[in-house]
């Protein structure tokens, strides 16, 4: 979740320096071919600050989406914040998909955030709603899965992903292909970012000691994407993602602010695609102590991308969230 209600929500009080990182990114892992004969599908965990915004559910309906369709094995969610209405809200929503079985997460010592639609899902939608700990979960999953074979998909804070890293890198390095951050803005931030904001400290670490490539989607990307208003119509009634948007927008409001986690989503699942290109190669990210990021000379496993393709990448995305 990024821009929370508009462009200068996003300034945040108080921000440390992020050291710097390095790493050029392979695109998505597709090693093996599916069964159909198409690219395996991404094996994928995704991290995210829902209760916030809506662009956090877009993005869990196109992963579901793109699932349904063999381009997606959704191996686990993981809540960021500290929300308690968010593990049994995502549970419901994985549930309405026909997925019940995806774990849950929970990363302790996160930030505490308001929540604007998880209690209603919660309340109104079936759910097991059971959820662990995030490192434990994160731990469990990727002993599970062939080495570098994982795409971890952070689209919220980087506390849990600061945990694993300080409880288990050698397992991160072995297992996790690559990481795919909404965050920052790019080559150089105007403004502090919202999800890099959350937890500077966790921010610090993430980019500065992540073992495998990562890439970068940055704030500037989803100014000029605007998904997510067909959904009123494509969703019934009864769709936690429509509840989610109604919420929000009410149906029938276009939102105009913009659009950034299922832009990251895009990149994890499908690639570049025609609709980015990669950025940045021989760089890495850096963070300064008043919460602009800018990029940097030297290193070879980051990269950030460049949207190129704006009315494309719409289209492919509302396509996504909408196959209700």
């Amino acid at each position: 979740m990024t821009n929370l209600f508009s462009a200068w929500s996003r300034v945040l009080v108080g921000v440390a320096v992020a050291a710097l990182a390095v790493a050029v990114v392979p695109a998505p892992a597709t090693a093996s071919a599916s069964a159909s004969g198409g690219p395996a599908p991404t094996r994928l965990i995704i991290d995210t600050d829902f209760g916030q915004w809506w662009d956090d559910v877009a993005a869990l309906a196109a992963a579901h989406s793109a699932a349904d369709r063999g381009r997606a094995r959704i191996l686990g969610i993981m809540s960021d914040v500290d929300n308690p209405w968010n593990a049994p809200a995502l549970d419901a929503l994985d549930t309405w998909y026909g997925r019940p079985g995806i774990p849950i997460g929970v990363t302790a010592g996160a930030v505490s955030v308001d929540q604007n639609y998880s209690r209603l899902l919660a309340e109104s939608f079936p759910h097991r709603g059971r959820a662990e700990d995030s490192v434990a979960l994160y731990r469990r999953l990727l002993r599970s899965q062939p080495d570098h074979s994982v795409t971890i998909l952070s689209i919220g804070a980087l506390t849990g992903l600061s945990h694993l890293l300080r409880t288990d890198r050698a397992l991160v390095a072995r297992k996790v292909a690559r990481a795919v951050v909404m965050g920052g803005e790019y080559p150089r931030a105007t403004a502090p970012e919202w999800n890099f904001g959350l937890d500077l400290a966790a921010t610090r670490h993430v980019v500065a000691d992540w073992p495998t490539p990562i890439v970068f989607d940055g704030f500037e990307t989803g100014v000029h994407v605007l998904v997510g208003n067909n959904v009123c119509a494509t969703h019934p009634a009864g769709s936690p993602v429509r509840a989610a948007f109604d919420v929000l927008y009410g149906c029938g409001n276009k939102q105009t602010d913009g659009t950034w986690d299922p832009t990251a989503l895009y990149y994890a699942i499908y690639g570049t695609g025609g609709v980015y290109r990669l950025a940045g190669a021989g760089g890495h990210n850096v963070v300064t102590a008043d919460g602009l990021n800018a990029w940097a000379a030297g290193g070879h496993r980051q990269q950030y991308l460049v949207l190129t393709d704006a009315a494309k990448l719409t289209s492919r995305l509302d396509a996504l969230i909408d196959a209700a």
